[in-house]
């Protein structure tokens, strides 16, 4: 069998960024230099993954919510009120959708952006880089909309389309933080040109995914995994608890890996690293690399 590993959304940022996004928050310091603090930030966490063999996203692609730097490069979304995020102290700008004409802000230059860090959307890392986008269905469900979904979802992956193509990307990491329900359809059949690696949140239902996706992640459960497998190439499980600071076992994970019924699989996380002090996600993160070995 083999294991492939994969680390996505927002790291724990160092103390030092901390203290320098307080003085860009408060105007103290200017979008360029709060730039090159989060290109140095980023290049950190790149070094820790040499010779891990861990696919990733970009570690700082947002910090305030997934939501908001797709929803001001995009003409016809802007930013509605300040919402809660399920029943979490985690509070996003709902995003108010009107009728999608396309991107209106180059996502590869730099560019600073209201209440937002500074474009670009991404540092690309080269190999085992993937970009990472919400998914269509939990965008239009933490959205106010005035059209339908169906639109929604066709005109968002044309925007999701032609950012990866700005960036030269093939790879692309799709989030859902909202569990399905069983009527829910996700259909990416429009982004086939490209590797979609699905992360999905709570329980699957059959009929919820559609298109050609190179692997759906979910929360593991002998349901989910046959799901999984049957509607992607590489099934995915998330073995990794982002919101605990125990550390897993090794052994442990190798032996539920070893259990399933897969010649190639994927290994991650459930919730984001940044809910973990520093020390243990980089722990973590180094226990991720010994997976399979």
């Amino acid at each position: 069998m083999q294991i492939d590993k994969l680390v996505y959304g927002i790291y724990p940022k160092t103390n030092e960024l901390r203290l320098h996004i307080g003085r860009w928050e408060k105007g103290k310091i200017p979008d360029a230099t709060l730039n090159e603090n989060i290109e140095s930030e980023k290049a950190m966490f790149y070094d820790l993954l040499k010779g891990g063999s861990i696919e990733h996203t970009d570690p700082l692609f947002n910090w305030y919510d997934i939501l908001r730097p797709v929803s001001l490069i995009v003409d016809g979304i802007d930013l509605g009120p300040l919402t809660r995020f399920k029943e979490t102290n985690s509070f996003y700008r709902m995003p108010v959708i009107n009728n999608i004409s396309g991107i209106s802000i180059d996502p590869e230059d730099f560019s600073p952006l209201n209440e937002n860090p500074p474009l670009p959307l991404y540092v690309n890392n080269g190999n085992g880089f993937n970009a990472f986008l919400p998914s269509p269905l939990s965008f239009y469900k933490m959205s106010r909309s005035s059209i339908p979904y169906g639109i929604f979802q066709e005109k968002i992956e044309g925007v999701y389309a032609n950012i990866l193509k700005e960036f030269g990307l093939k790879d692309l990491v799709l989030y859902d933080p909202l569990p399905y329900e069983k009527s829910d359809i996700l259909d990416l059949s429009l982004l086939g040109d490209f590797k979609i690696k699905l992360v999905t949140t709570g329980k699957l239902y059959k009929n919820n995914i559609k298109g050609n996706l190179y692997s759906i992640i979910a929360d593991y459960s002998p349901e989910n995994f046959k799901i999984s497998k049957e509607n992607s190439k590489v099934p995915g499980v998330k073995l990794i608890d982002g919101s605990n600071t125990r550390l897993e076992n090794v052994n442990e994970i190798n032996r539920t890996v070893e259990s399933l019924d897969a010649d190639r699989i994927i290994v991650s996380h459930r919730e984001y690293f940044d809910f973990l002090p520093r020390l243990i996600a980089d722990r973590k993160l180094d226990l991720m690399s010994k997976i399979g070995e």
